[in-house]
């Protein structure tokens, strides 16, 4: 059974489900023994930014794919995607209009189930829109480097 994530308006913390939540700057051994049930693979692009990435979620609702970023072993940024039912593919590639839908999607849930509309925030930033270099619906939220 997938397991649900959310974004707290006020502090930017990731709840997953019951599993626990995730705050900025946390650290990832903190992180770790919470999520490592959820764990899909966690890619080293030797750069010092270390990501994780998280499965068997849903958002909104929908299946769902976290990845969290980690820098100094901090917390620092947490990017998703959202898998909707009947989108639309072109060689395995989703369509502009499946990737349209995802955002509209995305915003809907943030701002229906969280009160988060995408932009600035206190704590950080939240970002739903397209990227046109990935060719893909750009998921995120960054925490602000003050939250030390």
């Amino acid at each position: 059974m997938a397991t649900a994530f959310s974004i707290n308006r006020d502090t930017g913390t990731i709840r997953i489900g019951q599993v626990g939540s995730l705050a900025a700057n946390q650290r990832k051994v903190e992180i770790m023994p919470d999520v490592s049930d959820l764990v899909a693979g966690s890619p080293d692009h030797g750069n010092g930014y270390d990501w994780v990435d998280l499965h068997n979620l849903t958002f909104g609702g929908q299946p769902a794919m976290l990845s969290l970023c980690f820098y100094d072993d901090l917390l620092k940024e947490a990017r998703w995607s959202v898998q909707l039912p009947n989108a639309s593919t072109e060689g395995g590639w989703p369509t502009r209009a499946a990737i349209d839908a995802e955002i509209a999607f995305v915003r809907r849930a943030l701002a229906e189930e969280m009160g988060i509309g995408a932009g600035t925030l206190s704590w950080g930033e939240v970002w739903s829109s397209f990227d046109p270099k990935g060719f893909l619906a750009a998921n995120g939220l960054r925490y602000r480097p003050s939250n030390v």
